[in-house]
């Protein structure tokens, strides 16, 4: 696996990939496939946002996180797969949509669930994750996007769908149309008429 985001010449393995990222949930990732490498996420290696515990899993939650690294696993047809799997089953997550300045992100969040934890929202807020909604989260923009979100609608005067499809050009330059509008734009919406109305 290599970084397109991080600086100077890396490669690493499944486990030390997950263990260098672990607090850079927004880098992009590509793997090896035998010819050349091809873009791929954290989230498809397995990786999993822990809130409320410095990025550890939460004590309180159901099921182990362990990963053990398997080097030669036997599948179904009898050949060598190499891939990793866990030791018990994992504890339900949610899939969150997650706008950053670099792009727009779907990662596997595993909330706290501590007594007298904070509600779902607390915790994203908490994180620096500004939610869509605070009944059921499933999209969050990051303080940083709405930070550049802001500079550039004062600086450039740039509208919500311009910003957005520069993210989605940033996501998929081959294939913007790829990534997906619906409540991701429409949210960058609300938020630049709840900033517009700040500003004035």
């Amino acid at each position: 696996f290599q970084c397109l985001t991080c600086s100077g010449d890396h490669s690493w393995c499944h486990a030390c990939i997950h263990t260098a990222h672990q607090s850079l949930p927004f880098h992009k990732i590509q793997q090896w496939n035998g010819k050349c490498f091809c873009d791929t996420s954290l989230t498809q290696l397995g990786y999993i946002w822990h809130l409320g515990h410095g990025g550890q899993p939460c004590p309180c939650s159901q099921g182990s996180l362990e990963w053990k690294d398997i080097d030669e696993t036997m599948d179904k047809h009898g050949e060598e797969t190499g891939v990793h799997t866990t030791t018990n089953s994992l504890p339900t997550t949610t899939s969150l949509t997650i706008i950053h300045s670099t792009g727009v992100f779907t990662h596997n969040i595993l909330w706290c669930h501590c007594p007298g934890s904070p509600k779902q929202y607390l915790q994203l807020l908490k994180a620096e994750l500004f939610p869509a909604s605070i009944s059921r989260p499933r999209t969050a923009f990051t303080f940083n996007v709405l930070d550049n979100f802001l500079i550039d609608t004062l600086e450039c005067e740039t509208s919500a769908s311009s910003f957005f499809q520069k993210l989605r050009c940033l996501t998929n330059n081959a294939f913007p149309d790829s990534v997906p509008v619906s409540l991701t734009y429409y949210g960058l919406l609300l938020i630049s008429h709840i900033l517009s109305g700040s500003i004035s």
